[in-house]
């Protein structure tokens, strides 16, 4: 994916311009349209922002507005940009998609309407969305979709998963070009799921260390001890809820790719309730959950100081929400409410106001 953010013979001109203005308006638009690397979604409205990664300021206009509540997880791939929007308050849920190749972006929803949660892009042909209902008006299903093919809407759902399954994050773990596997987090039954090889229905399914299963982040780990690191997928469990709605302890699992049963999943984080992962490196993960982000030093042992580290505010605030991602060695987690937090793997925080008073940022995409 192409990460530049300014393009073009003007850029001078164009940082010229927003240092005259004093305030951060859409950032430059060329002839090839949008070319931010740092999207945030408002979640109330479903507008995105741009941030711009070298100022650290967002627009202050909205680049599009998809109008519908429960807006949510942001994929970019190639100049098409992905929105997963839940059923909350809304009355048109579903996967929406625009391009950020055009001067003046619209959203249109692919398919029928679902309760869009989550989404991974495999290939510039081949792509899946979550769709999870807590009432049980629209499925709990994993459906194919064709990223080249907005107008082709959602294909067959994807079968073989279990009774009571709500899923969440979904992942591809590659394995060598064009091969690898598909994976899904079940937070109703506390397990993570691979697809065959062609992703059309479950493969095997793996008990996770902890309830609440969300997150799920591609990586490299020694799960098996032998001093050399496997592929897989890490995994992020809040840890659920007892019968009188207390919070139960978490965990961070990993799952090797070519993992046979349950035994082959290890805990690489113990009793920490995270929903959402992403890496500054093979060795330094960022883990956050409503409230609260941390960075897992994974080079050293669990329980040894300094391997697990809270990151705040600069006023020592703790902060945290179910999304974070990384961009050039920074990492972006929205608040929630009208703030994107961005620090390096140091965890120096700077704060980047974003959105219009009533918004709620709570996802960020990187392009």
């Amino acid at each position: 994916m192409n990460k530049r953010l300014w393009k073009g013979v003007q850029t001078v001109l164009a940082l010229a311009l927003v240092l005259v203005l004093g305030s951060c308006e859409l950032l430059f638009k060329p002839e090839g349209g949008n070319s931010a690397s740092i999207y945030a979604v408002d979640s109330k409205n479903g507008s995105i922002y741009e941030i711009d990664t070298q100022t650290k300021e967002a627009s202050q206009s909205a680049l599009v507005s998809i109008g519908q509540n429960s807006a949510g997880e942001m994929h970019v791939h190639n100049t098409r940009a992905f929105v997963a929007v839940g059923s909350y308050q809304n009355d048109s849920p579903g996967l929406y998609w625009f391009d950020l190749s055009a001067q003046n972006p619209a959203a249109s929803r692919i398919g029928e309407k679902i309760s869009a949660q989550y989404l991974c892009v495999v290939s510039d042909s081949r792509a899946y969305v979550t769709s999870a209902d807590y009432f049980g008006v629209y499925p709990n299903a994993v459906f194919p979709f064709d990223p080249s093919n907005p107008a082709g809407g959602l294909g067959s759902a994807v079968t073989g998963f279990a009774s009571g399954f709500y899923p969440q994050d979904i992942a591809w773990v590659e394995a060598g070009p064009g091969a690898g596997r598909v994976f899904v987090a079940d937070n109703g039954n506390g397990k993570v799921y691979r697809l065959t090889a062609d992703g059309t229905a479950v493969d095997k399914v793996f008990a996770m260390h902890a309830l609440g299963t969300t997150g799920l982040l591609p990586g490299w780990y020694d799960a098996d001890g032998d001093g050399e690191r496997d592929r897989g997928v890490f995994v992020a469990n809040t840890g659920g809820f007892d019968a009188s709605w207390n919070q139960l302890p978490g965990s961070v699992d990993f799952i090797p790719l070519e993992a046979a049963s349950d035994a082959q999943v290890v805990t690489v984080q113990n009793g920490l309730s995270a929903s959402r992962l992403a890496a500054f490196d093979e060795n330094v993960l960022v883990a956050t959950s409503y409230g609260h982000t941390w960075i897992i030093d994974l080079s050293m042992a669990q329980g040894s100081e300094g391997r697990l580290k809270e990151v705040k505010n600069a006023n020592g605030e703790s902060f945290g929400s179910g999304d974070v991602d990384v961009y050039q060695g920074m990492a972006y987690v929205p608040d929630g409410s009208q703030k994107v937090y961005c620090f390096p793997a140091n965890g120096v925080v700077t704060s980047i106001s974003v959105g219009q008073t009533g918004e709620m940022i709570t996802n960020v995409a990187v392009r």
